[in-house]
């Protein structure tokens, strides 16, 4: 009888990547690669064993359940989740990387196979996508809600936001290749002609879920609490307007007052992004902010019933819940 094969160095290394990585059941594995299953069961059990595979459980900070009820009650929202900070943290405040993580593992349930996906722009949603649990969901599509900005870091840009996305979920991203506003709403209707930004742009009307931060406008905060603002694409002047017609914070790129009225149809008319009749329309809008300074903006943004669901911190929400 001739000598078994010894089998290729790397033989763990690919049965390892074909079960953890491919999600390949082990039966598939061993008709592949034409071994026993038993094998496969015992090249993976070796895997794990050796260090060449090494499972690590994410730890979700702690939520405040008691202040999410009372948020989701007050506001009417269908779902509301507190960071709280981990005992013996030293400032008592959950950081923005505990925001994020919570998000991610709220996001981590809500996103379902084959959904489309929208996100916006800014550190907060930065944060979040790197917290995403990796899937291999070839359907899903990722769309970038607004366009870009240069004056936007690389990594806060939506047009990154959703390739980065895209990638941790195995989809495909759509992006938006224009400025998040041009000079007037002829030009924009122009920009909407090409096939390659208008094929973007008709996903809006037919997301699953949308990713949203919110903005709170400089009269409301130490300086601008807004990716809007900070990206440079508004004049001084504009801003000044804003804030004259009792605007607190936006949404996307669409700003509102504290009653959750938007106030600033001339600069939709201009914008490359997400209209706010088709947020209402999006089934579930995920908003996701925290910092005491950003509580009338939160409040605004809920007001005007398009976010439905909410991640934020504990010092935050008690914020949102005094505001008058």
């Amino acid at each position: 009888m001739p000598p078994i094969a010894a089998p290729a160095p790397d033989l763990s290394t690919q049965v390892a990547r074909l079960f953890f990585d491919r999600q390949l059941s082990k039966v598939e594995i061993a008709s592949r690669l034409g071994i026993s299953r038993f094998r496969v069961a015992r090249l993976i059990e070796g895997a794990l064993a050796d260090g060449l595979v090494r499972i690590e459980y994410r730890d979700v900070p702690a939520e405040d359940r008691e202040l999410a009820a009372a948020m989701e009650e007050r506001f009417g929202l269908d779902l509301c989740a507190v960071a709280v900070a981990p005992a013996g943290h030293a400032t008592g405040a959950a950081t923005i990387d505990g925001v994020a993580q919570l998000a991610g593992a709220v996001l981590d349930g809500l996103i379902a196979d084959g959904d489309a996906i929208g996100i916006a722009w800014g550190s907060t949603l930065a944060a979040v996508v790197r917290t995403i649990s990796p899937r291999r969901d070839t359907l899903t599509t990722v769309v970038q809600l607004a366009g870009s900005s240069s004056r936007l870091d690389r990594d806060r840009d939506a047009g990154e936001l959703a390739r980065v996305l895209a990638d941790r979920l195995g989809g495909t991203s759509h992006p938006v290749f224009a400025p998040t506003f041009v000079e007037t709403a002829d030009l924009r209707a122009a920009l909407l002609r090409e096939p390659e930004l208008a094929g973007t742009v008709e996903r809006f009307g037919t997301l699953d879920l949308a990713i949203v931060g919110v903005g709170a406008m400089p009269a409301d905060t130490d300086g601008a609490a807004s990716s809007l603002l900070r990206s440079g694409v508004l004049a001084a002047a504009e801003i000044d307007g804003l804030i004259g017609r009792g605007a607190v914070g936006d949404l996307v790129v669409h700003p509102f007052d504290a009653d959750g009225v938007f106030v600033a149809p001339e600069l939709a008319a201009r914008a490359i992004a997400i209209g706010v009749d088709e947020l209402r329309r999006t089934r579930r809008v995920v908003a996701i902010a925290s910092g005491i300074r950003k509580a009338r903006a939160i409040r605004g943004a809920l007001a005007s019933g398009i976010v439905r669901i909410l991640v934020t911190d504990a010092s935050t929400a008690r914020a949102v819940l005094g505001v008058a």
